[in-house]
């Protein structure tokens, strides 16, 4: 399996998330609050890239 790498753009980027607690080349850590906000969603029938794509 592959691990796929941000670039420094993309780091910029999920840096101006208001639901990224940190990001790195290869580790993205989300905040509490996006988790509960994917979880409310999810169990309402949203499918997970819907929930990212509409919370960044």
């Amino acid at each position: 399996m592959s691990r796929k790498l941000f670039t420094e753009e993309q780091i910029a980027a999920l840096r101006q998330n208001p639901y990224v607690y940190s990001v790195s080349r290869s580790t993205l850590v989300l905040r509490k609050s996006f988790k509960e906000i994917f979880y409310t969603e999810y169990m309402e029938g949203v499918y997970p890239k819907d929930v990212f794509k509409k919370y960044g």
